[in-house]
């Protein structure tokens, strides 16, 4: 009886883990739990009352309005020390810090001091460079939602970075779009699973008998020619691979462990959620600003006459392209990856065998370089929330 009154959310192949249902829920009857193959999902509790609202929310249980066709643009920054730490063009950057000195708070994926990606808010400058570059892992969103609709109330202006399913979660939670916030969703391939990430991590620990301090998933090349995967660990040694050289990158270019969702996902096209889509320019030709492309190029597109008017207001230096150019060439504005033919082999060992078999069988790739001595890395200031979000001194 208590299952057929249960709330009905999103089937386990198409659920995104957005987390708007657990969010949104009046109770907190939900909660976000990983499976078996490390993602979260939602798990109702006993406190549930059956009051629908998040099936209400649920953002694959609802149909979306088409927006037109967006504008596509080749962009980047012309402060060359953000660019050179960016992964693309730093577009990102000049966005950020235009709604920081506004006043306003910007939201994003973050590594922990764990490493594990969760989506944190800022509102100091000094801070940007932990939502800056990508995290190839699935975030956590926690109380992101919570925290944006406390901003927005208090009369903040709000910038929200993430995955489309995200920005989407985020709108169906707030059930509406409110005038200070503005939305920009990442050109994404696919989330790989939390949980494998958290594997490779304390393999690498392990590997090198040092606690890994940072990570850079897509660090630029010389030449800005390929991406490079980069660990820093204690003690200035470091790792540095390509990406597709790397196990992490390995597993993620055989589409091992990306969610089951993004297999099917209704948001790879040129129809985005967000006011703005920002990622890597791809398929670019060799002879469009050919200088600009060896330090990082980013593409943008501007989807709503909101993204339009921030666009038109940001520094960026620009050139429009067609966006049949740009589309050719990124899957995330053409259709969903198909999932790989050993994708379920992967996840069958990974929960019935230790970790080390599942590298050695799947991620195999170069062992690990001797450790590289680097300088010491500089103290960094530690991170606090913003004032807004403590709680009042009693």
């Amino acid at each position: 009886m208590l299952e057929n009154t249960m709330p009905h959310l999103a089937p386990h192949d198409r659920c995104t883990g957005c987390a708007a249902c657990a969010s949104g829920c009046p109770r907190g009857a939900i909660h976000m739990l990983p499976d078996r193959e490390g993602f979260l999902r939602p798990t109702i509790t006993d406190a549930c009352i059956q009051c629908g609202h998040c099936s209400h929310i649920c953002p694959v249980l609802k149909q979306r309005e088409r927006r037109s066709e967006p504008a596509a643009f080749a962009v980047w920054n012309e402060d060359e020390s953000v660019r050179a730490l960016s992964g693309s063009g730093g577009a990102f950057s000049l966005l950020a810090e235009y709604i920081l000195d506004d006043g306003g708070v910007v939201f994003g994926a973050a590594l922990d001091e764990n490493l594990k990606v969760r989506h944190i808010p800022i509102s100091s400058k000094a801070h940007i460079h932990r939502l800056r570059g990508p995290k190839l892992v699935q975030s956590e969103i926690g109380d992101s939602y919570q925290l944006v609709r406390r901003c927005l109330d208090r009369g903040y202006r709000v910038l929200f970075t993430g995955t489309p399913c995200q920005v989407d979660g985020l709108y169906r939670y707030l059930g509406e779009h409110p005038e200070k916030l503005l939305t920009c969703d990442i050109l994404c391939g696919g989330v790989p699973s939390p949980g494998v990430w958290e594997h490779l991590v304390r393999s690498m620990a392990y590997i090198k008998q040092k606690k890994p301090l940072s990570v850079s998933f897509c660090a630029k090349g010389e030449g800005g020619k390929d991406r490079r995967f980069r660990v820093e660990f204690e003690g200035g040694s470091a790792y540095d691979a390509p990406l597709t050289k790397s196990e992490f990158g390995c597993g993620l270019h055989r589409r091992l462990f990306l969610r089951p969702s993004c297999h099917d996902c209704p948001y790879m096209s040129c129809d985005r959620v967000g006011d703005l889509s920002l990622g890597h320019y791809r398929g670019l030709p060799k002879d469009v600003l050919p200088d600009e492309q060896k330090k990082g190029v980013s593409l943008l597109l501007v989807n709503s006459p909101k993204g339009a008017h921030m666009f038109d207001t940001l520094p960026l230096k620009k050139e429009k392209r067609p966006l049949t150019e740009a589309a050719a060439a990124n899957s995330a504005l053409t259709g969903a990856p198909a999932a790989s033919d050993d994708r379920t082999a992967f996840f069958d060992a990974y929960a019935r065998q230790s970790f080390q078999q599942v590298r050695e069988k799947f991620l195999q790739v170069s062992p690990l370089p001797s450790p590289r001595r680097k300088a010491a890395p500089k103290e960094k200031k530690k991170f606090t929330f913003p004032r807004i979000f403590r709680k009042k001194e009693q």
